[in-house]
This record gives C-alpha cells, structure tokens and sequence, in this order.
C-alpha cells in the first residue's frame, strides 16, 4: 500500500517538476575564460520555497548580494579590485515556486573598455551558490 501511494505522489508530482529538470545557469566572463554557475534540478528542489502568499523571499536580496561579493572576490583573488555591482535580479527557476537571485558584477578598468567583462553569480533561496566552471574562451 506505501508503494502504491509512493508512486502516486511521484506521478502526480512529475509534472510539477519536469519544467526544472534541466536545471539553470548564470555565466559571464573574465580574464579570457568563461565562468558559468550551474544549478541541477536536484540542487533547486532542496531549496525553500517562496510562498505565493508571502511578501519576502526567502533569502533578502541583501544577504544575496553579500554572498556574491563574498564569491566574486574568490574569484579574482587577493590584491585585485572589487568589481562593481551592477545588477541584481530574483529569477523563477520553472516552476513558480523555486527562485534565486542572479547578481551582475561589472569590470571597472582605470582606462575604460568596450566590451568589459562582466560575471553573473547565480545564488539559491538557501545561500548556496553553485560551484562555478570556468573554461578558457
């Protein structure tokens, strides 16, 4: 009988998940190489849920950023400059119920540049961040 009802839930909750299953990804570029933050459908689901009736995140967009900084800053190493933030967005990871933020940090060169490099980190409702891969262009 708890197969029975076990495999119910699953069939009945298939549907609710299969627009995540992919997963999502936020990526950008820096010193040649791509850096790309992955979230599995696995990693999305084990975060809280925003609440439709809630007026909060989970996360404050606050924390969010701060985590980022935290990130982008491993990333470029010591003794390099902050990178600007430029832009923070709370993104539906598919099913309406999954968010994260994606946070745009910005290049800020002391001589300017056409096409600066940018890095959009991807942070999840729980604080997580995805542990980027970078590849050369």
């Amino acid at each position: 009988m708890r197969r029975l009802v076990l495999l119910s839930l699953i069939v009945v909750a298939s549907p609710l998940l299969s627009d995540i299953v992919g997963g999502y990804f936020a990526s950008g570029k820096m010193d040649n190489k791509q850096v790309e933050f992955k979230a599995s459908a696995g990693d999305i689901l084990r975060t809280p849920v925003w609440k439709s009736d809630a007026d909060f995140p989970p996360l404050s967009a606050r924390k969010a950023q701060d985590i980022a900084r935290r990130k982008m800053q491993e990333l470029l190493g010591s003794g390099k400059e902050p990178w600007r933030l430029e832009e923070t967005s709370i993104i539906d990871l598919g099913d309406g119920a999954h968010f994260a933020y994606v946070i745009q940090f910005v290049e800020q060169p002391s001589t300017g540049c056409i096409s600066c490099d940018f890095v959009r980190v991807l942070v999840l409702m729980d604080g997580s961040i995805p542990s980027p891969t970078i590849k050369p262009f």
